[in-house]
């Protein structure tokens, strides 16, 4: 048996040897990281699409076919649609076997694009970032397991994470690979580690701790500078202008660095604006 995340085994029972580890480690890393197979899945989509855009054009053509007027404001553009040479009659085209067919391929068509795409909102690792799960993949290479992707399935959606955030998150990613590109040809190379020696990069963890701590030194940045300038300064002229300019680079700051709707970037904006104000109204 050949199976395409682990090494070639002889029977379930050796296979089940070789995954027992993995399922009752102690990091969440090599428990709940998943392959989402992003190509795979997108293969399969565009088969099922391509099937039912066979039946789609048999189904326009059969009702072309009928010769019934379009409706007033042809939203569908029946009027303009490429009618067939040799279209077959509607009762060889439109039959039950059709029909039974249409709705499988719909229904496998509709959940594998739900599936896919809760799948690609989960957040996800690197295969590198995990020496456990990684040393058992000798069909890739390191680069390939660089760019392997694992989901976390213990964590939530992605769909809120900052774009700061996954900078640094990218950045480890990057790093880790590095190191392992340097002991790589290196006589300790993690291929070769004892399992005592794995090591894994909580990158997920660590890219969020450090993008809330630099949010937090930012937010006290742009207030205490403007506030200390304001102080030392009488004239309304610079202290307007240190006002604006601040309320400026505050705003592209939030804008680059946190994810945020453009009602909720005019509130933070609007309150930082009304806090410099009512310091220079009471200077």
């Amino acid at each position: 048996m050949n199976n395409g995340s682990l090494p070639s085994v002889d029977s379930t029972a050796g296979q089940f040897r070789q995954l027992w580890p993995r399922i009752t480690d102690d990091s969440n890393l090599t428990l709940h990281g998943f392959r989402r197979y992003k190509t795979t899945h997108l293969l399969n989509l565009r088969f099922l699409e391509e099937e039912i855009a066979k039946l789609d054009h048999s189904i326009y053509q059969a009702g072309l076919s009928l010769g019934h007027e379009p409706s007033a404001r042809d939203r569908l553009g029946l009027k303009n649609s490429k009618t067939d040479s040799n279209v077959p009659d509607v009762r060889e085209t439109i039959t039950r076997e059709m029909v039974l067919q249409l709705r499988s391929l719909i229904q496998q068509y509709d959940d594998a694009l739900l599936a896919f795409g809760q799948i690609m909102a989960m957040e996800t690792v690197s295969l590198l970032d995990d020496e456990k799960t990684s040393s058992m993949r000798t069909d890739l290479t390191l680069h390939e397991m660089y760019k392997t992707r694992l989901i976390r399935a213990d964590l939530g959606t992605r769909s809120r994470t900052d774009p700061f955030q996954r900078w640094i998150h990218q950045q480890l990613r990057d790093f880790r690979y590095w190191r392992a590109s340097k002991k790589q040809n290196s006589p300790g190379s993690f291929m070769s580690l004892p399992k005592d020696h794995w090591s894994q990069q909580n990158t997920v963890l660590v890219a969020n701790i450090a993008g809330r701590f630099i949010t937090a030194i930012v937010a006290g940045v742009s207030l205490v500078v403007p506030l200390a300038i304001l102080s030392a300064s009488s004239s309304k002229v610079t202290q307007l202008a240190v006002v604006s300019a601040c309320i400026v680079i505050f705003s592209l700051l939030v804008a680059a660095m946190l994810k945020v709707s453009n009602y909720e970037m005019m509130v933070v904006t609007a309150a930082y604006a009304a806090i410099l104000s009512v310091f220079v109204s009471n200077n």
